[in-house]
């Protein structure tokens, strides 16, 4: 049972500000998920990749990051209310054990690409500003699936900081070298190796299940061109992979119709192929004939996330 995809059934679909809910509590240090830092560590060094800034690299050689995650923090600008996704503060103590502020990052989640709004960035920016005239450590994060849509480059290029200690990234969702579902199975793959300390079971089985919530949801416009006249129904199961001597992952989506398709980078291809040489590639446990695409696709679907 995958818990998301229960609550995202009828009229509970999950959107937005529940998705944030979820990224907020893994990248707050100090809640009951287990991770301790972990998660926060691995997005700062994200953060610290896409800006190099020397600030970050302080706390990353820190023993333990200490954060404080605020969802739909609201803010005023020209009598109207802007609402913060998601605000971390980095916190220090001072010399009387209280826990301050000393850097805040700002995270405005999309999880689809045709929902941008046209200056919200930049209106977001200027509302912080102006409500706390001196704030030295500011990182806004631009979150959003990979996409090629203009709106987005142009959203993020016209978020203009006013201080030259203010910073900006734009990061993704599913970008397959440093997006957030990457640091999501690295944090699974490194507990496995016995890289990390062990995170218990529930924790482990959930964010697996985010994992395959992500890969089914954030959409973007590279997706949405697989979604022409022969796509019968809506993606339920997905998953995406490398095969040896291939230069491109394969994407293999099941359907409620439980019609299976495969997809690189350039689109879609025939499916059955492409299942027989992950079959082999892979090792798996599937016969090469004798079954149809649907049940073949179903089971290396199956048999590849039983193995990450």
């Amino acid at each position: 049972m995958n818990i998301f995809e229960v609550l995202n059934q009828g009229n509970s679909r999950l959107h937005e500000p529940s998705i944030s809910a979820m990224l907020g509590y893994l990248l707050d240090t100090r809640r009951d998920h287990g991770l301790g830092d972990t998660f926060f560590r691995e997005f700062l060094s994200l953060l610290n990749r896409e800006i190099n800034d020397s600030r970050f690299n302080e706390y990353l050689e820190k023993p333990f990051i200490d954060t404080d995650v605020l969802l739909e923090e609201p803010y005023e600008l020209n009598n109207s209310t802007k609402y913060i996704d998601i605000q971390i503060s980095i916190l220090n103590k001072d010399v009387q054990e209280n826990r301050q502020e000393d850097f805040r990052i700002i995270i405005e989640n999309k999880i689809k690409d045709s929902s941008v709004s046209e200056g919200q960035l930049e209106s977001y920016y200027q509302a912080i500003v102006e409500d706390e005239s001196v704030i030295d450590n500011l990182a806004i994060v631009y979150l959003t699936p990979f996409s090629k849509r203009t709106s987005l480059k142009s959203e993020y290029k016209n978020l203009n900081l006013r201080d030259p200690k203010h910073l900006k990234a734009w990061i993704k969702w599913n970008d397959n070298d440093h997006g957030i579902i990457k640091i999501l199975r690295k944090i699974l793959k490194k507990e496995s190796v016995g890289e990390i300390n062990p995170i218990n079971e529930y924790t482990r089985h959930t964010i697996k299940a985010f994992i395959q919530f992500l890969n089914a949801t954030v959409s973007s416009a590279k997706d949405k061109t697989h979604r022409f006249g022969e796509d019968i129904g809506e993606i339920v199961d997905s998953v995406t992979l490398a095969v040896e001597g291939e230069e491109y992952d394969y994407r293999i989506v099941r359907r409620d119709s439980q019609q299976i398709q495969v997809f690189t980078k350039d689109g879609k291809v025939t499916a059955k192929p492409v299942l027989r040489k992950i079959i082999k590639n892979r090792n798996l446990d599937i016969p090469l004939s004798g079954i149809n695409t649907r049940t073949m696709g179903r089971k290396v679907i199956d048999q590849i996330k039983q193995k990450q």
